[in-house]
């Protein structure tokens, strides 16, 4: 918490670390520099599991560096593939998921997530996430991609039923349309379709 809320993960990571308990298992769907993940690592313990997906193989090598520097490496497994093939590697009973939307830092710039993409990944993780699970979501808009991928969710959590789901969101109102924002949801009860 260095930065406070000047990071926008802050209150995302703070709500997430009363969440997630040792043992339990989480995705990063995004892992982009490996923060994410390696937080993600600390929480669930020696016991817990994290699944790390990301389309760049230099992305998980960075992820991958980070983590063995820290001793948190066998506690995830690195997958080189879309988010939206999370179904295929990861059980149910997810506790959370972290989305980081956008592109790699200091990577190409037109290798982005998309609308398309990020809506199948988060129709499969609502299929595998445990009741009072969450699922975090920070927004980058300031993309070639951005504005219509934000649209798009904003839009399809909308409609979410307030009796299975609970969407919380978290935006700076003092730096223009562009600057990122978050999305919390939570899935309320165990039987949703």
């Amino acid at each position: 918490m260095e930065r406070g809320i000047q990071d926008i993960q802050t209150i995302q990571r703070v709500y997430l670390q009363t969440l997630i308990q040792p043992g339990d298992i989480v995705v990063d769907a995004t892992a982009g520099l490996g923060r994410d993940t390696v937080f993600l690592a600390d929480c669930v313990g020696p016991c817990g599991r994290v699944y790390a997906f990301d389309i760049q193989e230099e992305a998980l090598n960075a992820t991958r560096s980070l983590l063995v520097k820290q001793g948190l490496d066998p506690r995830v497994e690195l997958i080189l593939a879309s988010h939206t093939e999370l179904l295929t590697y990861v059980p149910n009973g997810v506790k959370a998921v972290v989305f980081n939307l956008g592109y790699l830092p200091g990577s190409d710039h037109q290798i982005t997530t998309k609308a398309s993409s990020t809506m199948k990944a988060l129709n499969s993780v609502i299929k595998i996430l445990k009741p009072k699970g969450i699922i975090c979501l920070t927004v980058y808009r300031g993309h070639d991609d951005g504005m219509e991928e934000s649209q798009t969710l904003i839009n399809h959590f909308s409609a979410f039923s307030k009796k299975d789901f609970s969407v919380f969101q978290g935006r700076y109102i003092n730096q223009g349309e562009l600057s990122p924002y978050w999305i919390i949801i939570q899935k309320n009860r165990e039987d949703i379709e």
